[in-house]
Formats: C-alpha cells, sequence, structure tokens
C-alpha cells in the first residue's frame, strides 16, 4: 500500500504558484517549483495531461523522447488519485478533505442520491439529480485563476472555457497564440487523455504508445516556437490495469448495502444496512482477502489520505460507513447497465504506486535542445 505524500504533491504545484503570484499558499510550496518561478518567465504554462502517470510515460515512450528526457522529479497524487479529486486540487491548491470533491459519484443527503459530480447526473443514469447543480450548491469553490487574476493575466485552456480545446492541435495552437504577445501572463491547460483511451484499452497498448508519441512530438514543435516561457506539466494520476468486478456477482456483499456504491471503483464508499454493519468486515474480507484495505467511517476519515485542514462539511457526508482502497488489481463497481465501467481495462484511485505517481516535466526554453 502507497499513500499520497502531500507535501510532494500535484497540489505544491498549486500553493508554489499562489506563492509567486502574490497570494498566501493553502499548504506546503514545492521548492524546486519555487526555483524555478524566481527565473520570473513571461509566461508559465502549467499543463494537466489525465491519467499521464510516470508508469504511463516509461512504458510509451523511449527514455531520449522529449516528454521523458525533461522529467525533473516525481510527485504524489492526492487521494483519491481521481480526475475529481486530484484537479480540484490543482486548481485550488486544496487537499480533498477540505474541497470535498472526491471521487467521480458522492452521495448527497440533501437529495437522497448519489451524484456524478462533475455532470450533476443521477449515478448510474442520465437524468440529473436535481434542478440545482448540486456539487456547485455544496461544494463551490474559487480557482486558482480567479484568485491570481489581479496579479496577473490567466487562461484556461480546456472544453469548458473561452480558449475550448478538446484536443492536444487545438491546445498547442491556443498556447502558442496565447504566449506570442508581450502579456505576462499564466496559463493553465488541461487534456482529458491519456486517461479516456487507457480506460478502454489498458496502460500497454499500441495505441496509447502511439497516442503519447503523437503528443511528445506535438509538445516539443510547441515549446521549439516560444521564448521566455516555463512549461509545468504534470497529470492528475497514474493509470493500472485491472480486472473488474461486479458488486452484483458478490450477493452478501451486494444485499448489505442500502445504496449505489459511491466514489469510485477502486475507492468504493459503502452505506450498509444497520444489520450487516457488524459483520460488513467479515462479509467483504471473505470476499476479496487482501485484494482492498478496508477502513472504518471513521478509520479513513482518520487516516490522512485525504489530507489535512480543516474538513470541508460534505466530506464526512460522502465517507460512508466503509470504504475499501484497491492494493491490487481488483475494482468493483456495478454491471454495465449502472455505471458504465464492466469493459475498464485500466483504472485509478487506488493505494499504488503505479496510480499515485505522477511526473513533473519541466521544459524551460533555455534548456532545449
Amino acid at each position: 500500500m502507497v499513500k499520497p505524500n502531500y507535501d510532494n504533491s500535484i497540489m505544491s504545484i498549486t500553493n508554489s504558484l499562489l506563492k509567486y503570484y502574490g497570494v498566501k499558499p493553502h499548504h506546503a510550496t514545492l521548492p524546486l517549483a519555487d526555483e524555478l518561478l524566481a527565473k520570473d518567465y513571461k509566461n508559465v504554462v502549467l499543463l494537466l495531461m489525465d491519467g499521464m502517470g510516470v508508469n504511463v510515460l516509461e512504458r510509451s515512450l523511449p527514455e531520449n523522447a522529449f516528454l521523458r528526457k525533461h522529467i525533473k522529479t516525481e510527485l504524489s497524487s492526492v487521494y483519491p488519485c481521481t480526475t475529481t479529486a486530484a484537479t480540484t486540487s490543482v486548481l485550488t491548491g486544496r487537499t480533498p478533505a477540505e474541497h470535498g470533491w472526491i471521487g467521480w459519484s458522492c452521495y448527497f443527503k440533501e437529495v437522497d442520491k448519489c451524484i456524478d459530480l462533475f455532470s450533476n447526473l443521477e449515478s448510474g443514469t442520465e437524468s440529473p439529480a436535481s434542478d440545482e447543480n448540486q456539487p456547485y450548491k455544496y461544494m463551490p469553490y474559487d480557482n486558482i485563476l480567479s484568485v491570481i487574476g489581479d496579479n496577473v493575466k490567466t487562461c484556461a485552456v480546456w472544453p469548458y472555457t473561452e480558449y475550448f480545446a478538446d484536443t492536444m492541435e487545438g491546445i498547442c495552437e491556443h498556447i502558442k497564440n496565447l504566449c506570442g504577445n508581450d502579456e505576462r501572463k499564466f496559463i493553465y491547460a488541461y487534456h482529458a487523455q491519456p486517461d479516456h483511451d487507457i480506460h478502454d484499452f489498458g496502460v500497454d497498448s499500441d495505441c496509447i504508445k502511439q497516442m503519447l508519441l503523437n503528443y511528445n512530438n506535438q509538445l516539443e514543435a510547441l515549446v521549439n516556437s516560444l521564448s521566455d516561457t516555463l512549461f509545468l506539466i504534470t497529470a492528475d494520476h497514474g493509470m493500472k490495469d485491472i480486472t473488474m468486478k461486479c458488486v452484483e456477482d458478490y450477493p452478501a456483499i451486494n444485499r448489505a448495502l442500502i445504496r449505489h456504491i459511491c466514489v469510485e471503483p477502486r475507492c468504493c464508499s459503502f452505506y450498509v444496512k444497520e444489520e450487516y454493519k457488524t459483520d460488513f468486515p467479515e462479509l467483504f474480507t471473505n470476499a476479496f482477502g487482501n485484494k482492498f484495505k478496508l477502513f472504518s467511517h471513521k478509520e479513513f476519515l482518520e487516516s490522512g489520505l485525504l489530507g489535512n485542514g480543516v474538513p470541508h462539511s460534505k466530506t464526512e457526508d460522502f465517507v460512508g460507513d466503509y470504504v475499501a482502497a484497491a492494493v491490487s488489481d481488483v475494482a468493483l463497481w456495478y454491471k454495465d447497465i449502472n455505471g458504465g465501467y464492466e469493459d475498464f481495462k485500466s483504472a485509478h484511485a487506488g493505494l499504488t504506486k503505479e496510480e499515485l505517481t505522477v511526473p513533473l516535466i519541466v521544459i524551460q526554453k533555455q534548456d532545449i535542445c
């Protein structure tokens, strides 16, 4: 079992950026990032590649590839190491405990529904959970772009902003154009790959290797076209090839549950019927042995896995009676009709090195060779 290191994490980059742009950081900064930012580049670009963990890079690109040559250090993701929790920590500089966005699907007692946080859909359906967006109603936050916006021009390049981009070509084009003028700026860019395709094809698939090679070449060309720019490239989490199990195939566990499993298939939050609460650990161990680390509600909240700081009021709600964190290759969810994960070849949110370890790729113009 590997635990997150919040003092050397993707969240630390954000706190360095807050400090650099004149805003008090929420947590410890990253000394390497502090040193780099002190060189006072005109443009600072933070590019987050979804799922591009260290193991993905090492298994997809040769050692002399542009991106691998510029890995300066390895960082920890947050926990759960999943896009919902990790990108929110990158955007805020706060721990999952503090911001509350701990996983893909969380239970909201206010509407008595499990909700996919990013979409406000009731989990396992295509229907809105309510007219109001429950996640943003109860867990709003100020992201780094708004917080530092008084001190520097900020731009976001991703599918939900003025600078729309959902391909690497589009991301590179926006970054090139934005960095081409004389205005000092901070750019945050996000790409949903390679995570999306790794889920479907696995870490070692040929299509992932070709994708990463294409991205490697596109980013090298982009950087070579610019000047006075610092690139910080990282990932929200890594990926691990998995064996997906369906809870319907484990009737002793399934009948003990009050509602849909929440959070993630590799970080399962279980809400258990009163009559099964005492026996649930034995039922779970009988089914899965040591494939997961099982925590009680109290143990999980006190474990430090969600990070320190003052917990958000919703965080405790989202942690069920028990939480199972994957420490092997097994994931647990519902059959496809209730969640869409059944055919996943790879996933994240477990307590393994592959999932928690991400690169910090640093590219300074003068370092390009």
